[in-house]
């Protein structure tokens, strides 16, 4: 743990400090009863992300911190999700050190609940719009870009999709490379 003070809002933040996969056996962003490549997909995805901003951010001398531990990031409940969600964290361990990359490079990679039948597209060529045919009908939730949770966790429980299908479905031109 460290404690920092920010002089630009006047707030103190306890900050957790931990290596990425411990970080990722406490996120919250999945159940523990969904099916196999739903889940591994969303911490894979999960993961990617977490790296890409920690890669990404300028030093932590200028940062108070990574990530938030609420939906505006990742949700994360430390200790506590581990306790409650024992598959997620098996799958944490098999799917260790794997992200999503485009052209080798990790990349960012959002995710959302639901669309109304279609993923947004984005100037990075790996955030192309896709059909997500169980969100027809549905009321959008989020922001649009990358996976559908509603619509990844639909094809893996009915249509027994494995999580680098699911990933390299809703990340166009993407592979799933062991990093680390």
């Amino acid at each position: 743990m460290e404690y920092r003070y920010s002089t630009k809002s006047g707030a103190p933040y306890l900050i957790n400090e931990l290596p990425i996969e411990d970080y990722m056996k406490g996120i919250s962003e999945t159940d523990n009863n969904s099916a196999q490549g739903y889940i591994k997909a969303v911490l894979v995805a999960a993961r990617s992300y977490a790296y890409k901003n920690i890669s990404n951010l300028p030093p932590t001398d200028k940062r108070m911190f990574d990530v938030y531990a609420t939906t505006q990031d990742q949700l994360y409940l430390g200790y506590t999700s581990e306790q409650k969600m024992p598959r997620v964290v098996q799958f944490v361990e098999e799917t260790a050190g794997e992200m999503v990359t485009y052209e080798s490079n990790v990349v960012t990679t959002p995710y959302f609940s639901r669309t109304n039948g279609f993923t947004k597209s984005d100037k990075r060529h790996w955030l192309q719009s896709v059909e997500c045919i169980y969100d027809k009908g549905k009321k959008k939730a989020g922001h649009g870009l990358g996976m559908s949770t509603h619509d990844a966790l639909v094809r893996a429980t009915k249509d027994d999709w494995n999580y680098i299908e699911l990933l390299q479905y809703y990340y166009s031109n993407t592979q799933v490379e062991k990093i680390y």
